[in-house]
């Protein structure tokens, strides 16, 4: 899978289409894991990321975005950990992740071509 957070977030499936994730918070939770790819990230940080007040029982609702996370997006596939969730993916597999490399590189037209929007 490719994930995309250089401009509106998205995911693409490995023959390169686009998976929609149509609501926001789950965008949004995406985008945060997306940005830690093949790291723990944790409860708190997730729970300021989607809420401006978390609600009660926001352990409950964390874990909630994360299960239509994974059904709208078959194939995706992030562990829960004690001290948060992790999106099972390898960095380079993030645009922004790419891009930096890219630039590092000394290829900053090729990094220029990854932005969208």
């Amino acid at each position: 899978m490719r994930f995309g957070v250089l401009g509106p977030v998205e995911v693409r499936d490995e023959s390169g289409a686009v998976i929609a994730v149509p609501a926001p918070r789950q965008r949004a939770l995406l985008a945060m894991l997306a940005l830690d790819a093949g790291r723990i990230v944790g409860h708190d940080r997730l729970l300021d990321g989607l809420y401006p007040e978390p609600p009660s029982g926001a352990a409950n609702a964390l874990q909630s975005q994360v299960s239509r996370l994974r059904k709208a997006v078959p194939g995706l596939v992030i562990e829960h950990h004690p001290a948060g969730y992790r999106l099972v993916a390898e960095p380079s597999e993030v645009d922004s992740v790419l891009c930096v490399e890219l630039l590092a590189a000394g290829r900053g037209a090729e990094a220029l071509r990854l932005w969208r929007g």
